[in-house]
């Protein structure tokens, strides 16, 4: 009896802890390869989920909104690489957000932003565009080998890196899952990105394989940036 006893209060453990980390957006962490594979669907498009948490989502969807990509995030097929309010804006939390690496020109000197507004809707539209890759990317079809990605970024030259021909110029993104058994996902894991080499066991994302009515979804506290020409070997 004090056998099956465990029994099911280790079940009931599993199922809290697998809906604590999905709700909280904090899949990634913990969760083994197993539950990685699981099918976490939310019966949302990318645009409906990211309204429904302003909590952390805010910023990205203010400038969505200010960019005028909105149709982006209605698209089926994407990968959508979401960005946090930690990614973007809260330099309190995070000294490396867009707004206080991307410094705006007030008064003839470079501070940090204050708003969307203060920069360019095209720089802001390319910003967002780059974090949506075409095709649908998850741990059903990532290993450890990194692949290279097209996103929605612009780009007009076709080039040959690693084996694969793409399109998009630097408009690239590299997606590969780490050497260990937690399998972090990582994105552009690489020396010139601005966090630096990650640790195998490190993720590029808090939260991984949302699956979407429009594609998959990974959420991140980093904004990435693009590679170099010199790195993928332009001229």
């Amino acid at each position: 009896m004090k056998k099956i006893s465990k029994i099911i209060l280790g079940l009931f453990l599993i199922v809290g802890m697998t809906s604590c980390e999905l709700f909280g957006l904090d899949f990634s962490e913990s969760a083994d390869f197993e539950a990685k594979k699981s099918d976490n669907r939310v019966e949302m498009n990318a645009l409906d989920f990211i309204k429904s948490r302003p909590d952390i989502f805010s910023s990205l969807l203010d400038a969505i909104e200010y960019a005028g990509v909105e149709d982006m995030y209605l698209e089926s097929g994407n990968t959508y690489i979401l960005l946090t309010n930690n990614a973007l804006t809260n330099w309190e939390s995070n000294d490396k957000c867009y707004w206080a690496r991307e410094k705006v020109e007030v008064n003839g000197n470079l501070v940090r932003a204050g708003s969307w507004d203060q920069y360019d809707k095209k720089q802001v539209a390319e910003l967002l565009k780059y974090h949506v890759v075409k095709g649908e990317y998850s741990y059903h079809n990532l290993t450890s080998a990194a692949i290279w990605t097209e996103t929605y970024g612009e780009g007009s030259f076709d080039y040959n890196k690693d084996g694969q021909t793409l399109k998009g110029d630097t408009a690239v993104l590299s997606m590969m899952l780490g050497y260990d058994r937690n399998l972090p996902l990582q994105l552009n894991n690489y020396d010139w990105n601005y966090r630096g080499l990650l640790a195998a066991s490190a993720a590029s994302c808090r939260t991984t394989n949302l699956h979407l009515n429009n594609g998959y979804a990974h959420v991140t506290d980093y904004y990435l940036e693009r590679p170099t020409r010199k790195f993928l070997g332009q001229k």
